[in-house]
């Protein structure tokens, strides 16, 4: 006589029913995948944005601040684009052409801009009361002062400046094409004091597109594959329940 069982076999040959451990890894590796995503996620649609409805006349605004001195100079800290900020490469290919902008204070008369070695202005600036730009915190510019006298001339007469623009209005100064230690002068035209102004930097960065690109399709990948590994043990362990549940 054959006897029939009432038990039917949930998982087949080779196969675990259930959350096993290996789709419990699984799907806590696909959950830290899917997390990672949002990084590149966001930031590559911040800079799909920007790229996109940022650009005016090619250049991207980077920011502009207000700056006011006493003296007769505002001055920045000695910086290097195309060599490194921060101790990170910055080449030209990522920045593109950086542009400065210096706008006087309302009211206020012609202004000179100009950036120099940053040897070359600090001799200048020897004997001269000035301020340099040391940071800003929670929109509050801090300066260093360095007590002094007022120039012998005005600044525009001074050959140290590898760029330079004085008048009434905005004045803009592209950054010099090449490495090395800059500093970026603030002056009123005519060498008087005080001085306020609004400084803005923009930078064409015609590598942004590509980066955003770049983090987009990487955020996407990292989501497709976290989402799979946990779809696929979620799938197969719902199947194995739906089975076991069958009369």
């Amino acid at each position: 006589m054959t006897v029939l069982s009432s038990h039917r076999s949930v998982a087949g040959p080779g196969r675990r029913a259930g959350w096993t451990t290996a789709r419990i890894i699984s799907g806590v590796i696909g959950v830290l995948l899917a997390l990672c995503s949002l990084g590149p996620l966001g930031s590559g649609s911040v800079a799909l944005w920007a790229s996109t409805t940022q650009r005016h006349g090619g250049d991207i605004n980077l920011g502009t601040w207000n700056y006011r001195s006493t003296g007769y100079a505002i001055v920045s800290s000695t910086a290097d684009l195309y060599g490194a900020i921060g101790g990170l490469p910055a080449p030209r290919w990522l920045l593109g052409t950086v542009t400065i902008s210096v706008t006087p204070a309302a009211g206020a008369g012609p202004v000179f801009a100009g950036i120099a070695p940053a040897g070359a202005a600090s001799r200048y600036l020897a004997g001269i009361g000035y301020d340099t730009v040391r940071g800003m915190t929670h929109h509050h510019v801090s300066y260093a002062a360095h007590p002094g006298g007022a120039p012998a001339a005005v600044p525009a007469g001074a050959g140290i400046w590898a760029a330079r623009a004085a008048g009434p209005g905005t004045q803009t100064l592209t950054w010099p094409d090449r490495s090395g230690s800059w500093s970026v002068a603030a002056m009123n035209a005519d060498g008087s004091r005080p001085v306020a102004v609004a400084i803005g930097v923009a930078a064409a960065l015609p590598s942004l597109p590509w980066i955003a690109a770049g983090l987009l399709a990487g955020g996407v990948l990292a989501l497709a594959a976290g989402l799979a590994l946990i779809g696929v043990p979620a799938r197969r362990a719902a199947s194995h329940r739906l089975q076991a549940a069958a009369p």
